[in-house]
């Protein structure tokens, strides 16, 4: 069974560095220092947030080629536990595994809320098993709509449209959703 949680981004120390000083190699020790600690306390965490979180605590607000770069190289070194999506690659801790990992994480405030091509696929598949348990035949567009507005988006815009079906077809796939036509029903895993 799916277990929510509350979503908390990491908090990192503020050490403004220019970006020309960035790309120079002299901070990947603490790149990966912090790499770490943002994956401590949000994985399973996109890429996206990842490198957003890390270059934002150096007072960097924008991955530019050179930056991002930086960052992909020092990623690559770290030897991290990673999911490849289909809209997003997803950092794991080492202890967490995503084939049965069953939890999904709601935002605690709008400000904390992340987008939702942040959001990996097997939280969205967390939360449709969740909208669905104990109920028959559900829509697909209601099974959609109520799964996203578990997660905190109200609005079905292309983006929220798009992760919905990947979560929903991840949670078909693992077996927490069965599905006839457009209509699906609980599945036998729980």
């Amino acid at each position: 069974m799916a277990k929510q949680e509350i979503y908390r981004p990491a908090e990192l120390p503020l050490t403004p560095v220019s970006s020309s000083d960035f790309i120079t190699g002299m901070y990947d020790q603490e790149i990966t220092k912090r790499i770490r600690s943002v994956i401590r306390a949000e994985a399973p965490v996109s890429e996206h947030l990842l490198i957003k979180r890390v270059i934002n605590s150096f007072g960097i607000l924008k991955a530019g080629t050179n930056v991002r770069s930086v960052m992909e190289h020092v990623i690559t070194g770290a030897d991290l536990k990673r999911t490849d999506g289909k809209y997003c690659t997803a950092y794991w801790k080492k202890t967490q595994d995503p084939e049965t990992y069953r939890v999904f994480r709601i935002p605690a405030s709008e400000e904390e809320k992340r987008d939702v091509l942040d959001v990996c696929e097997e939280e969205i598949a967390n939360a449709a098993a969740s909208v669905i348990r104990g109920r028959q035949d559900v829509i697909y567009g209601d099974l959609a709509r109520e799964t996203a507005a578990l997660l905190g988006y109200t609005r079905m815009g292309n983006n929220v449209v798009d992760q919905m079906k990947a979560g929903i077809d991840l949670a078909v796939k693992r077996g927490f959703l069965r599905r006839k036509g457009s209509v699906y029903a609980e599945g036998k895993v729980k």
